[in-house]
């Protein structure tokens, strides 16, 4: 682990020399890439003022709700197409349809039924992050062997305790899977409403920054925004390790 940790430290200073060599030589306008020191002043001066953290809280609410509203439909609905093959057969065709549809592309209609309000940005995050989470859980419900589910059903043992103690424990690795892709997505969807419509946030606050031409700025949020989302990614794999414990190791020696 300490030496996966020491890679990745180097990968993060050498594609930072590369950043400040290009700035330095200007091959690229410092407008359009300002160097790393110049990100990094811009960076401590906005973590010292309450518009950032301000910006932050708007784009991690919208992606919390939309998010949260995503699970709570994803999974029992993923779980139940999974475990009855008529739901999954009737529900494909819908799934499939609307699933492909880009959801940032959709963001003019959304816009015109639920107008520029948060509760518009927590409807596209939640369309973006549901079928991830829904098709995670289905898939992984399936993976309840023939031979428990005939026990199961041997046993008598009733749909909603059936459903609880033995398709939700055998689905809850692929629903930690499709939980860490949706939360990723929730804040990147999050941020690219606010970049095309008004609302406020990290995205409004990286438009506003690079039409007043402070590009150190704009990237100050962006790297803010990346930061959050490695954040949520870390702290998915430590809820994934907590909770599936019981899980034996992917690989022999793992621990």
């Amino acid at each position: 682990m300490v030496k996966v940790r020491l890679l990745q430290l180097g990968a993060f200073a050498c594609v930072s020399a590369l950043w400040a060599i290009v700035a330095a030589t200007g091959v690229v306008s410092p407008t359009a890439l300002p160097g790393p020191r110049a990100v990094t002043v811009a960076l401590g001066d906005l973590l010292a003022g309450g518009a950032f953290w301000q910006a932050v809280a708007e784009t991690l609410r919208g992606a919390v709700v939309g998010l949260v509203v995503a699970i709570a439909v994803g999974i029992p609905v993923g779980l139940v197409t999974g475990v009855y093959e008529a739901a999954e057969e009737s529900s494909r065709l819908l799934v499939e349809v609307l699933r492909s549809f880009p959801v940032i592309a959709l963001l003019p209609v959304f816009l015109l039924v639920l107008g520029s309000t948060p509760g518009m940005k927590a409807t596209v995050v939640f369309i973006a992050c549901v079928f991830p989470v829904l098709l995670q859980a289905q898939y992984g419900s399936r993976g309840v062997s023939q031979a428990v589910r005939e026990m199961a059903h041997g046993y008598r043992i009733p749909r909603l305790l059936r459903m609880r103690r033995v398709v939700l424990p055998a689905a809850a690795p692929s629903i930690m899977t499709g939980l860490r892709l949706a939360a990723t997505t929730s804040v990147l969807v999050s941020i690219g409403v606010e970049v095309l419509t008004t609302l406020p946030g990290i995205g409004h606050m990286i438009m506003e920054s690079q039409q007043a031409g402070a590009s150190a700025r704009a990237y100050a949020y962006i790297l803010t925004a990346g930061a959050i989302g490695y954040t949520i990614t870390l702290l998915a794999q430590f809820a994934e390790h907590r909770l599936l414990r019981w899980r034996p190791p992917a690989r022999a020696g793992e621990e």
